[in-house]
């Protein structure tokens, strides 16, 4: 797969101690072949009093390791070759946090390298090993499967290679890693938090006064946590000497936190995996334009942390004194792209009396009435080691939270080899969003795309589900604009009806009246569902749904540029199109009770318009290839040049234009694709109305041209918008 952001792939930190350093020591031995025995190996006549030497050695450690084995009811594994330094393992069953067995732990000969392919005089890739391999792998109550390599060149773990000729595999349904609950750090913990609760649960965003995301709780937790563990932040004690802080694992997390990436390391602009939320706005919409859905998506994060920042420290002297907006932005990021969702909190999760609730029920309504998080709708967890593997949507790993075990079981989904990389999945993401939140795409078009028909208006519901709107957001599944955003797109909103098709002429309020009062009514409802994210973006399906993981993130996935099927296209345009016919609607339709109906409508949220008339489909499949083809328009590039300079490798592999190209040119392959779809079927919908009603037909009429400005500028001067408030159309 292409190799993940900075934000996934670690930073090796400069700030480890020197402490640590020394422990840590390249091993460069190169363990030999090890099998069931208790034979001695010869030498050579000229080694003979070393020998017997080495021998009586061995007999006694034998002797021991029998006696051990006997006891502990373990099986024996003994190095064949005493001169490299004999050595007995034990094949012990794994006892993993309530005692219950759950994994026989095998042992494997690991062929380590004579050289490791890592420089083990770095200091920085030390440490990352020591991570990789100890800070879960040998954590009480946690497990790691004896075959997961550490690879700190790209901080990640494979599948080491074995001695076997045909070498080992994890198979299967084979447990891979449990990581423990105490490993984890929850949004839930950060609310759970006495500080977090009294200096920053009443924070709200500047301009709507919408409550912030838990993830932005999290971020600040995590901030004063690593704060506090380098004495920047002193601990905060009340009257009774009890430290502020009931989160019980600082310590342990520090560890963690210092291995996260730092702001200029995600900013660096010659890095290969810097974050596009840091990028600069012109670089931006020079790769994407304005009004595209990356470009919409990337700056929504950008607001959302900005604004973030900017509510805590207004309402908190003591964060704005201690924290700076980018160490604030550089922990939000991580908590955006390196979380986990072990869903909403079960009763496992439950202490009583957490400020002073009985329960946990009565807990998680406290954080709903004071700071608006409901994480009864999903939790999300930092979780050490699992965010450091990489994405693809075919991963050879799965990962489940057990409420039971509190802990994430991640097993093998297929059978791994030797040498290949972990590979999780992070989720369903289209390749935008995929790039927005992580900062990379794989490239091989195992990931959906999406495109958006909104080309005459700025979407204030940029499809960050409850993280963030630009919607005022009342909290019972009511959003409406502000008043300036209102205004705003209303005046957008009536571009969209500047054409009249299926009319003979433009119309005006004096020449045709009942028109004219639909056109009104169309533009009202179009204010309804502006901001409604399905009903102007689209997601197709993979282009290469076969693709898989190559066996190592550095290495390309496949030099094809993906490209659509036509045969093979997963498409719901049920929503779109629906806008599509909403605007393409005449006096005529409906059995000609156009108007009646949208007015009935008018208050009504979920109103689709379905497939009437064939003049009406006709219509509205030619709206959507004119849309089409002018968001295409959008785009600083197309996509024959983008496929040229993707199948000539003109760009490095995991670059910034290398990934900004691979988005740009799936939204826009969608778009062709979809206008491809609308424009057959405007010639398919043509041919059958004049098969059935030969003649001239004014419902028929698609025009190419604008009508005049004036006419449709008049709606906007219409006093009976006041009939209705902005909460009513929304």
């Amino acid at each position: 797969m292409k190799s993940k952001s900075n934000l996934r792939r670690r930073h090796n930190s400069k700030n480890e101690t020197s402490t640590m350093s020394q422990q840590l020591k390249p091993i460069h031995q190169k363990t030999k072949k090890c099998k069931i025995s208790s034979q001695s190996t010869s030498h050579g006549p000229n080694n003979s009093h070393d020998e017997e030497g080495e021998q009586l050695v061995y007999l006694r450690n034998l002797f021991l390791s029998i006696l051990i084995a006997l006891l502990t009811g373990s099986g024996l594994v003994v190095c064949k070759n005493p001169r490299l330094g004999d050595f007995f393992r034990l094949d012990q069953k794994e006892s993993i946090g309530d005692g219950k067995i759950i994994h026989n732990k095998l042992q494997y000969d690991v062929l380590h390298p004579r050289l490791p392919d890592w420089n083990t005089s770095d200091p920085l890739m030390q440490r990352s090993h020591h991570f990789l391999e100890n800070y879960v792998c040998k954590a009480a109550g946690a497990y790691c499967h004896p075959l997961l390599d550490p690879v700190p060149q790209r901080r990640t773990h494979r599948v080491a290679q074995t001695s076997s000729s045909s070498g080992h595999r994890i198979n299967p349904n084979e447990l891979v890693m449990i990581l423990p609950r105490k490993l984890l750090i929850w949004d839930l913990d950060a609310m759970r938090d006495s500080w977090i609760r009294n200096n920053l649960f009443l924070a709200r965003h500047e301009i709507t006064g919408n409550a912030l995301d838990g993830g932005a709780f999290l971020a600040a937790f995590l901030v004063r946590i690593k704060l506090m563990g380098l004495n920047v932040w002193n601990k905060e004690k009340h009257d009774d000497g009890v430290v502020v802080t009931e989160f019980s694992h600082h310590d342990k997390s520090i560890e963690f936190l210092e291995m996260l990436p730092s702001f200029d390391e995600k900013q660096d602009e010659t890095s290969t995996h810097s974050h596009p939320v840091l990028w600069d706005e012109d670089e931006l919409i020079s790769y994407f334009g304005k009004l595209t859905p990356t470009f919409r998506l990337v700056r929504g994060y950008k607001d959302m942390m900005h604004l973030e920042y900017s509510a805590f420290c207004k309402i908190s002297t003591e964060f704005s004194q201690y924290v700076t907006e980018k160490e604030y932005i550089t922990m939000r990021l991580n908590v955006i792209s390196r979380s986990f969702g072990p869903g909403p909190p079960s009763k496992e999760e439950e202490i009583n009396g957490i400020f002073g609730t009985k329960s946990l029920e009565e807990e998680l309504q406290l954080y709903r009435k004071e700071a608006g998080v409901d994480l009864a709708n999903g939790c999300r967890a930092m979780s050490p080691i699992l965010d450091m593997w990489d994405h693809h949507a075919k991963p050879n790993v799965e990962w489940k939270y057990d409420n039971l075990k509190r802990a994430f079981m991640i097993r093998a989904v297929d059978r791994i080899p030797p040498m290949q990389d972990i590979m999780v999945s992070y989720g369903k993401y289209t390749d935008t969003h995929l790039f927005a939140k992580f900062g990379f795409v794989n490239g091989d078009g195992s990931g959906y795309t999406e495109a958006s028909i909104a080309t005459m208006h700025p979407l204030l519901d940029v499809g960050m589900g409850q993280q963030f709107t630009y919607l005022v957001d009342f909290g019972n599944g009511t959003k409406i604009t502000t008043e300036y955003d209102y205004e705003a797109q209303k005046r957008s909103m009536v571009n969209y009806l500047r054409y009249d098709d299926g009319y003979d002429d433009c119309i005006t309020k004096e020449g045709n009246p009942k028109g004219y009062q639909l056109k009104l009514l169309k533009l009202r409802h179009l204010q309804k569902i502006a901001n409604h994210y399905d009903r102007w973006t689209f997601r197709i399906g993979p282009r290469n749904n076969t693709s898989k993981p190559s066996k190592s993130s550095d290495i390309p996935i496949s030099t094809r540029v993906p490209q659509f099927n036509p045969h093979n296209i997963k498409f719901d345009g049920r929503k779109i199109i629906s806008t599509c016919r909403l605007i393409a609607l005449t006096v005529e339709d409906f059995n000609g009770k156009a108007i009646e109906t949208l007015e009935m409508e008018l208050l009504n949220n979920n109103f689709f318009i379905e497939k009437q008339t064939d003049q009406l489909e006709l219509r509205a499949l030619a709206i959507l290839s004119r849309l089409t083809t002018g968001a295409l328009h959008l785009y600083p590039s197309n996509t024959q040049s983008d496929i040229s300079a993707l199948s000539l490798s003109l760009l490095k592999f995991g670059s910034k234009e290398w990934t900004a190209t691979h988005v740009r040119l799936g939204e826009m392959q969608s778009l062709e694709v979809v206008r491809s779809i609308a424009s057959s079927g405007v010639k398919q919908m043509r041919k059958r109305v004049q098969q059935n009603n030969p003649g001239t037909h004014s419902s028929l009429n698609i025009r190419q041209r604008i009508c005049p400005e004036e006419s449709t500028l008049e709606l906007l001067k219409e006093d009976s918008y006041s009939l209705y408030s902005r909460s009513q159309l929304h």
